[in-house]
């Protein structure tokens, strides 16, 4: 379509010519004085031709022995330069009086958007009176041949516009041109012409189109077969599906998004059934982990309302059902926590203060306790400030959560060292102890919940549910904390608690 529209304007431009858009290649010409060596007919179209007219409005050449005309000065500044960004149309019509009218309208072209409507008007009577706004150069009332010139229709057949120099004498002086307007006849033959072409085009181009589709079907159709079985394995279950293409990058792109996208969904349904099994097991821990205590309590507390037991045996049974309902009271409240830590609305209300002598403090309020159960205490913390920003409630909660594992899995004689110290971008917290380790078998999956360092679900301690929690507490602080073998042989189990600053 391009080739022939070019082809088109070209035989137009022939006919018509092209307004005196390179009018500036004959400038030197034009400045010289030598008139005779400008030729025009490819601006102007094959009639029209151009005039020089001195400051008198005295035509003194044209290319034309038919076509001369005189020009006043109104005339001449009325006729708009070749380039001006403006135009004028005329538009006729009746007013009240049922006398014509006419009105000037004035568009100014803009680089973007083409003209612009109505940029400023002008209304007329019928003897050309201006009645409103106010007429380039002052006038109040134009001739016919002024009007004609300043909307560029020139005489009959032509367009006109003009160009100001000064020649070489020093004189000012107008290129007037006229382009030719296509006629009748002339558009008679550029319409034969077209019919002739269209026809061509139109069977070139089907020939064309049917081809490339035909190109393009045999290109596009392999690929997609691929990809829809590639679907249907997809769909049916198939989640190992992995199409390799090698063909127009387009599609390879498609392909490699596929694949991608495959791999995400069985990742996916990996994760799922991991997360389902786990919930089966949870709730099955939860039972478990519920169901003894409440079994044994139930059973000592029959035995004490039947008089079963004597005051002795009384005693026992009562101190054995305070002890069961103390670990379900625990129990109960690590389930708690770890639901509540889940919660996507949980917000830690975290206050910024020297972390060091918050350790120091918490392992104050410890240190009987730790005595008590038969462990040491080797502490290293550094003297300077250490600031951090957390929650003291829930830090706390990591910390006994850590030292109560050590101290519920450990013999008496055990020591536990606490080290903390710092970067300029982190705190490095570390609390391990010396006694009988963790077994490897449950090290990858020990902050998950329900996680004991006990096979056996029958004589365990505790809920599992402590390092989890803890583990949770320490990520919402932007932290890790990690199982990490110790550099000193000594230390069998080493926590690593590790923040941003």
């Amino acid at each position: 379509m391009g080739l022939i529209y070019l082809v088109y304007g070209k035989v137009r431009e022939h006919y018509e010519g092209n307004g005196g858009q390179s009018i500036l290649s004959g400038k030197e010409l034009l400045t010289s004085g030598e008139y005779e060596k400008l030729t025009m007919k490819k601006q102007l179209g094959q009639a029209g031709y151009f005039e020089i007219v001195d400051a008198a409005g005295t035509v003194i050449y044209s290319d034309s022995e038919t076509q001369k005309q005189s020009y006043t000065e109104r005339e001449l500044a009325l006729i708009l330069p070749y380039d001006s960004p403006a135009r004028y149309e005329v538009t006729l019509y009746k007013g009240e009086d049922e006398s014509t009218r006419y009105l000037v309208k004035k568009q100014l072209l803009e680089a973007d958007t083409g003209y612009q409507e109505d940029a400023d008007f002008w209304v007329l009577d019928e003897d050309l009176q201006v009645l409103s706004g106010k007429m380039p150069e002052g006038l109040e009332k134009l001739t016919a041949r002024e009007l004609a010139f300043l909307t560029g229709d020139g005489d009959m057949g032509y367009r006109i516009c003009k160009y100001e120099f000064t020649g070489a004498d020093g004189e000012d002086y107008t290129l007037v041109m006229h382009t030719e307007k296509l006629d009748k006849e002339k558009a008679r033959k550029l319409a034969s012409m077209w019919k002739i072409f269209l026809p061509v085009y139109v069977g070139t181009f089907l020939i064309v189109t049917l081809a490339f589709a035909l190109h393009m079907h045999k290109k596009v159709k392999e690929p997609l077969t691929m990809l829809h079985a590639g679907i249907l394995d997809l769909s049916g279950g198939e989640r190992d599906t992995e199409i390799s293409y090698k063909g127009p990058r387009e599609f390879e792109v498609i392909f490699d998004s596929f694949n991608v996208m495959a791999h995400k969904l069985k990742v996916s349904e990996q994760s799922k059934e991991r997360l389902l099994t786990e919930k089966q097991r949870m709730l099955a821990d939860i039972s478990h982990d519920l169901k003894t205590p409440i079994t044994v309590i139930r059973g000592y507390a029959a035995a004490v309302a039947d008089g079963l037991a004597d005051e002795e045996m009384t005693k026992q049974y009562l101190d054995t059902i305070f002890v069961k309902t103390e670990g379900l009271t625990e129990m109960i409240n690590n389930f708690y926590d770890y639901s509540k830590l889940e919660h996507p609305e949980f917000q830690l209300l975290r206050n910024k203060q020297d972390f060091a002598e918050f350790i120091r403090g918490y392992l104050a309020t410890k240190y009987d306790e730790i005595e008590l159960a038969g462990f040491h205490l080797e502490v290293e913390i550094p003297e300077e400030e250490v600031p951090f920003s957390f929650d003291e409630v829930q830090m706390k909660r990591v910390f006994d959560n850590i030292l109560s594992n050590a101290l519920k899995h450990n013999p008496a004689g055990t020591t536990i060292y606490v080290t903390l110290e710092q970067t300029e971008r982190s705190i490095r917290m570390e609390i391990g102890d010396n006694g009988v380790g963790i077994p490897k078998e449950i090290q990858a999956g020990l902050f998950d919940p329900f996680v004991v360092g006990d096979d056996s679900r029958h004589n365990r301690q505790g809920s599992g549910l402590g390092l989890a929690v803890a583990a949770k507490i320490t990520e919402l602080h932007g932290g890790a904390l990690f199982l990490e073998k110790a550099g000193n042989p000594v230390i069998s189990t080493l926590f690593v608690l590790r923040f941003m600053k």
